[in-house]
């Protein structure tokens, strides 16, 4: 059998022709109407469709970045595609494409993915961290994907990194969920740029300051490369903070295994290695001896592959 996976993002959804052990067949692009649910379910039932011409599917997976109640299935709030507001959109699309639809957390698929065919595959307590502009995450526990009571669980990105007292100054860095603090403010593309931006001001002497804006990720990075200790560092910070969320995980959760993935870890070593140092530092050492932290086996078809096995599970 052959099963479909659609990982949707901000800028494209990406569809996956998917064995029933997790090898990708053929895959597919489409840009994604953010704005617009009409437009938004033309593109994803076209791309269905182009896949239904030539092929026998099964089942349909999507992951969506967003909220999904487990009770009612609907995508609560997705707030990169502000078009997906109180819908079930397994439901509109079944009604499209006439073939059975399911739907998750586009984290909680990539999770369910490296657990299925990935580097957690044979285990049963992992963590999937993704560092892109923000800090997904998706957690296999007793063998199943968890999300919580109502489907909204395993937001880890949204924990506290800092926290300060009612009434008192607040230090922590705002969120793009109102908040202040928290960890994905600290690990993702966008803590590498505030790293960077705090450290720089006390090294006049960065190459980071001929940089033309607007600084990414990837200009650090760039930089880091060729040698300037602000854009190391700011890397190094990063790696340092991605320890303390992983040791808070493993104390947390007895793990096997934390998955690391998503397009900031193509910076590899940079942050691989304050990663483990700061989590062998911060956690129980019975605990870090019996937990792995590796990258992503499957970045970046992780999240269709996912919701491709969803699909063939439920």
């Amino acid at each position: 059998m052959l099963y479909l996976g659609l990982d949707i993002g901000g800028t494209f959804i990406k569809a996956g022709l998917v064995d029933e052990t997790g090898r990708i067949q053929e895959t597919r692009r489409a840009p994604t109407a953010v704005d617009d649910l009409t437009g938004f379910l033309s593109q994803l039932t076209e791309l269905i469709r182009e896949f239904q011409n030539t092929t026998a599917i099964d089942a349909v997976g999507i992951g969506v970045p967003g909220l999904r109640s487990s009770r009612t299935h609907t995508i609560e709030t997705s707030p990169n595609i502000p078009c997906l507001k109180h819908i079930n959109l397994e439901q509109l699309v079944a009604d499209l494409v006439h073939i059975r639809v399911v739907s998750e957390n586009d984290a909680n698929a990539a999770a369910y993915g490296e657990f299925v065919s990935g580097a957690a595959a044979g285990l049963r307590h992992i963590a999937h961290l993704t560092l892109g502009t923000g800090l997904g995450s998706g957690f296999i526990l007793n063998g199943s994907l968890f999300t919580g009571a109502s489907g909204y669980g395993g937001e880890f990105g949204h924990t506290k990194l800092i926290v300060t007292p009612t009434g008192g100054s607040n230090t922590g860095r705002l969120c793009g969920c109102g908040k202040q603090g928290c960890f994905e403010m600290y690990v993702s593309a966008t803590g590498i740029i505030m790293n960077a931006q705090e450290i720089m001001t006390q090294l006049p002497g960065s190459i980071l300051h001929e940089l033309e804006p607007p600084l990414t990720s990837k200009k650090v990075y760039e930089a880091a490369m060729r040698g300037d200790a602000a854009a190391q560092t700011a890397f190094d910070w990063t790696g340092r903070h991605l320890g303390v969320a992983c040791a808070n995980l493993i104390n947390l959760l007895d793990l096997e295994m934390i998955v690391i993935g998503g397009g900031v870890m193509a910076a590899g070593e940079l942050l691989m290695r304050p990663a483990i140092e700061g989590a062998k530092y911060h956690a129980f050492p019975a605990s870090f001896a019996d937990c792995q932290i590796v990258q992503s086996k499957l970045w970046p078809d992780a999240g269709l592959i996912g919701a491709a096995m969803l699909a063939r599970d439920r």
